[in-house]
This record gives structure tokens, C-alpha cells and sequence, in this order.
């Protein structure tokens, strides 16, 4: 029996709430009463919370001080006063962050963090326990979709080197289990030999999910498979955050486990942006940011149905606001909105924006020659007619020339398995020239996702 939810829930959560004045529940009760919320209902929530973050940009951050937004303006059409507002790409807020600190924000109370680097350098930045709660309180409105809540007992299946000596240490390996009902396997850590008893030990600490990055989650299933290795209890989802899910990968996943793979969407610098609901879309979180999808080429918006840029303007961070912020994600909302299937009454609104796909990194959309842009996705489809490789990596150099890496299965064939694969990737890229490289394993980057394909060049 697990005593320690109904402790968390039932005692921790209102004494953080007195001492500390924690709202992360009363954030999520109102995300889950606005989830129901009519379309016209959503967009005036909405405009009166981006108004209000304008209007503290415009008296007391310098970086937006000189677009003279006037109050006036900004109550009259939000929307169109955040349009004056010009892009913001990752390079350019490093380059002179301290203009974006809100001078009349109590800087005794900033919370400072970075993004994972999976890209690059991370994006060092502030905000403020109002931003975190918010953030927080839109991770569990998606999880109470699927029946799960904050004291939910978990797993998680987790990849970054950082976190986990963190994790591994005692103390925070006590407050893990006895604070926030969780322990942690390794994904850097996994032996094949050992599968059964990391399999086991799921099965003694019963959770009610698993989660973690998409690809350590498809690696641990994977290994489970390959050794006929099962689970003997029921979870009611595994979660996958942080990096793209791949089709093949969510396939695998909820075949070993047995229950639904669900796609949470959110970014450290961005908070969660979307969750997938039962119905199997993810719906954006709406009163929390707004969402821009942006052409990559000349920045202009792209139609619902095409993939674009994901620009964000987190409504919810006072304290070091990022107005149209360029995310490094590419994103496809879809052409209507309202889900294709019936659920239960009041489980959310049909108002939320609807996602329809998550395309994956900025730096993984590959350029021909020709300046046809080719989005890494094609990459993996391609890939996966082939049986015999295991792992891939493309990695385009310049507008003529790539590299793919690969891991193949042993065999007699990996000769004809390479060129077959080099013709077919130079004619999704034409012009461009492709090296290969057969190599014994593939890492995942420092921030422990896995990269697909990689550009290396603006």
C-alpha cells in the first residue's frame, strides 16, 4: 500500500502552502476549470494576461523600454502591440540578458536556471516561483488527464549525467522517495545482463507511471524486449518529455508496458506547452503562453497544418521576460483544433489549441543544395526500412556535404546495406554529398537526449 501519496497530498502539499505559500494546486484548479473554458472565454484570458505582461515590459524592462508600447496601445489590442515586438532568437537574449531583467521585479526573490544545452551553450535565465508554480501546476493539469496526480508514485527512466550524481546522492535520493514519491533507474547505467532486475524492482515499488526522455524510455523497453522480460503490474502511462517522439519509439514503448505512451511538451526556458490528452493530440497550454509557429525562413506566420518555428511568449515570468521567443523547436498546429474523439464530459475543452505534431529541433531541419528545406523527420522514416541498422546519426557539415554515422546489425552485408543507404539519403539532399561511417555506438549528447541529425551551419 502506498502511504506516502495520500501523505504528500493529503498533509505535505497544504503545510508548504502555509509555510511557504506554495500554489502550485490552486494554479492547476484553475487550468482545470479554464480547460473548459469556450474558445472566446480562453482568448480573453489570455489577452488580459499578455496585456499585463506588455505593460510591465514596456515601465520597467530596458530591452523593450525603447519600443515605446504605451498602456493605452497595449489594452487595446494585445496581440497587435505584441506584433510591434520583434524576434527573439537564443544568440541575441545571451548576448545581452541583463537588458530583460524587469527593474521593478524584486530580484530577492529570482530563481536562476538554464535550459539543458542539448544545442549548444545553455541559455542561463530568471524567474520566479510565480513562473515555476505555473509551470508546475500545467505539468499536473496534463497528468490528471490520465488519472494521474502530484503525490502519483513514479519511475523515472532518466538520461542526463548532471541530474543523476544529484540523484545518487543520498540525501536527494531521500527526498526523491519520501518528498516526491519517485526513484530513479539510470538510463546511462543500463546493462542488458541486468534487465530482469530493473524490471523487478519496478514491479516492488509499484508506480503509477514511468517517465523520462523519449529515448531512454525506448531504450529501456527495448532491452525488456530483446530478454522477453515484463512487467506484472498495470501503469496507467509512461510519459515521455524533453526530446521528439518518435512514432517506432512510442510503438515499442506501449507494446512492453501496456499503456498508452503519452507526449508531454515543455522546455526548462518555456515551461510545459502542451500535453497529449487521451483523444491522442497534444493540446497547448494555452493560458500560459503564447505560441507562435513561424516560418524559419523569413520568420512570418505559417498556416495551420504546415511546420514552423515555435515562438513563445511565456505570459507567466516577470522577472526576465522573453517576448517572442524563438525556442529552437519546429511544431505543426493542426488545420482544426477540436479533437476527433468523444471523451468524457468535462474531461477538458475542445477550445484548447490542438498541436498536431511535435517536428522536432530547429538544427535538425537539413538544406539541399537547391535551399529545399528538409526536416530530420524524413531522415528516420527513411531509415527505418532497413532492418540492419540500429543506430543513425546525419550530420550535415555545409550545404554540399554530410556525414551519417551508423550502427549496424551484424551481418555479411553491411557494404551494400551503406551504399543502398548513402543513395537514398543523397536523394532526399540533393547536392549534397554524403560520407559514411559505420561505428559501434552512437552517445546521446551531454545533456544525455539522442540527436537524430544534426546542422551545423546557420
Amino acid at each position: 500500500m502506498d502511504i506516502i501519496k495520500p501523505m504528500i497530498e493529503g498533509v505535505l502539499y497544504p503545510l508548504m502552502e502555509i509555510k511557504n505559500g506554495n500554489r502550485i494546486r490552486k494554479y492547476r484548479s484553475e487550468l482545470l476549470r479554464s480547460q473548459n473554458y469556450t474558445k472566446s472565454q480562453l482568448i480573453d484570458l489570455q489577452k488580459e494576461k499578455l496585456a499585463s505582461l506588455l505593460c510591465a515590459c514596456a515601465d520597467g524592462v530596458p530591452a523593450y523600454a525603447d519600443l515605446q508600447l504605451t498602456a493605452k496601445e497595449i489594452r487595446r489590442d494585445p496581440y497587435a502591440a505584441l506584433q510591434r515586438v520583434p524576434i527573439l532568437t537564443k544568440r541575441q537574449f545571451q548576448a545581452d540578458s541583463e537588458r530583460y531583467i524587469n527593474g521593478k521585479a524584486d530580484r530577492s526573490g529570482f530563481i536562476l536556471n538554464k535550459s539543458g544545452g542539448s544545442t549548444g551553450e545553455p541559455v542561463v535565465f530568471f524567474m520566479d516561483r510565480y513562473t515555476v508554480e505555473h509551470y508546475e501546476a500545467a505539468r499536473w493539469r496534463g497528468m490528471s488527464w490520465w488519472g494521474i496526480t502530484p503525490g502519483s508514485r513514479s519511475v523515472m527512466i532518466w538520461g542526463n549525467p548532471i541530474e543523476l550524481s544529484a540523484n545518487q546522492a543520498e540525501s536527494y535520493r531521500k527526498k526523491d522517495k519520501y518528498l516526491k514519491n519517485r526513484i530513479t533507474i539510470s538510463a546511462y547505467q543500463l546493462n542488458p545482463e541486468c534487465i530482469g532486475s530493473y524490471a523487478a524492482s519496478i514491479d516492488r515499488y509499484h508506480p503509477e507511471y514511468l517517465y523520462g526522455y523519449a529515448t531512454a524510455l525506448y531504450a529501456f523497453a527495448s532491452l525488456m524486449e530483446q530478454a522477453s522480460v515484463r512487467l506484472h503490474i498495470s501503469l496507467k502511462a509512461v510519459v515521455s518529455t524533453s526530446e521528439t517522439l518518435h512514432e517506432e519509439q512510442r510503438q515499442v514503448i506501449e507494446r512492453v508496458f501496456s499503456c498508452p505512451c503519452v507526449n508531454e511538451y515543455g522546455a526548462r526556458d518555456a515551461g510545459i506547452l502542451g500535453f497529449e490528452a487521451p483523444d491522442r493530440q497534444i493540446h497547448a497550454t494555452f493560458e500560459n503562453a503564447v505560441i507562435e509557429l513561424l516560418s524559419p525562413r523569413d520568420f512570418t506566420p505559417v498556416a495551420d497544418g504546415e511546420s514552423g518555428l515555435v515562438c513563445v511568449t511565456d505570459l507567466n515570468n516577470f522577472a526576465q521576460p522573453r517576448l517572442r521567443y524563438i525556442l529552437g523547436d519546429m511544431a505543426t498546429y493542426a488545420s482544426d483544433s477540436a479533437p476527433t474523439t468523444a471523451l468524457p464530459s468535462g474531461a477538458y475543452s475542445n477550445a484548447l489549441p490542438v498541436l498536431r505534431s511535435l517536428d522536432g529541433r530547429q538544427d535538425a531541419l537539413l538544406i539541399a543544395a537547391d535551399g529545399t528545406l528538409v526536416h530530420g523527420n524524413f531522415v528516420s522514416q527513411l531509415t527505418r526500412k532497413y532492418g540492419d541498422i540500429l543506430k543513425f546519426q546525419v550530420i550535415q557539415h555545409d550545404q554540399s556535404s554530410a556525414t551519417a554515422r551508423v550502427v549496424l546489425r551484424p551481418s555479411n552485408n553491411a557494404v551494400e546495406v551503406l551504399n543502398s543507404y548513402r543513395a537514398d539519403l543523397e536523394a532526399l539532399l540533393p547536392g549534397v554529398s554524403f560520407t559514411m561511417e559505420q561505428v559501434s555506438d552512437i552517445a546521446p549528447s551531454g545533456s544525455g537526449k539522442y540527436r537524430y541529425t544534426i546542422r551545423q551551419f546557420d
